[in-house]
């Protein structure tokens, strides 16, 4: 209980990339040994999955790439296997001559120490998987007691990944934000402003104190950079990439 309750606690803390490295080959290593953690994400909407690995060992990358092969690479037959179980726990261990589960995989888990796999995951309302967890490289033979576990921290592990994949769209969506804003002066940031409320070079030129052949140059500047034609793009453009408020 105790190893339970300082597993959950600290997957609150949770936030980056690295702590989730940290905390999966940390505390969860008290309760779910294993040696390499993928997990798999699908957002809908016809979106790419997205596949994460958090390993403590040295796993080759064409050998990683096999295994997430879209065409019958083991992930994504786990991940079928997950779905045809209801969702439960799923485990493949060599050990346990009651899985019969497992003879279908053999070929593909051989070499790596990656016979042993838990997966479990999240699905939505429909049943359709959003978010599975495989664990692989673990020790001994896999038992209830695995899908046990798995099943309680699972919420947490969900939890956690969605925090910090939502953390870095927030980081890489700021970097572009700051990039947008560096494409224009200051200048041409406030000319901008004021052709967004609609105002003529005449009138821009009078609000900032100089003329309307400068507010025109500006102008001129501020399309060529946006690559845009018109004033009523460069408007569109700058309010699709936060130039402008």
């Amino acid at each position: 209980m105790e190893y339970l309750f300082r597993t959950i606690n600290s997957s609150i803390t949770v936030f980056r990339r690295p702590q989730f490295f940290l905390w999966a080959q940390g505390e969860v290593q008290s309760l779910l040994p294993h040696g390499m953690m993928i997990c798999v994400v699908d957002e809908g909407s016809g979106k790419p999955l997205i596949i994460e690995k958090f390993s403590r060992t040295s796993v080759d990358e064409a050998r990683f790439s096999e295994l997430c092969r879209p065409d019958g690479g083991v992930i994504f037959r786990v991940m079928s296997a997950w779905s045809a179980g209801n969702n439960r726990p799923f485990l493949l261990c060599p050990h346990d001559l009651d899985n019969s589960a497992h003879k279908h995989f053999t070929d593909s888990l051989q070499g790596g120490n990656l016979e042993n796999i838990a997966a479990h995951g999240v699905a939505d309302t429909y049943g359709q998987m959003r978010n599975l967890f495989v664990l692989t490289q673990i020790p001994g033979k896999l038992t209830e007691r695995h899908a046990y576990f798995l099943e309680l921290l699972l919420p947490h592990m969900h939890a956690a990944l969605v925090r910090v994949l939502l953390s870095e769209r927030h980081l890489e969506q700021g970097a572009v934000e700051g990039k947008s804003r560096k494409l224009i002066t200051e200048r041409e940031t406030d000319v901008l402003r004021y052709v967004q409320m609609g105002k003529s070079n005449a009138e821009i030129g009078h609000m900032l104190s100089i003329s309307p052949l400068t507010v025109k140059n500006h102008v001129q500047k501020i399309l060529q950079k946006l690559g845009v034609n018109n004033r009523a793009h460069a408007v569109a453009k700058a309010m699709a990439l936060k130039i402008t408020i």
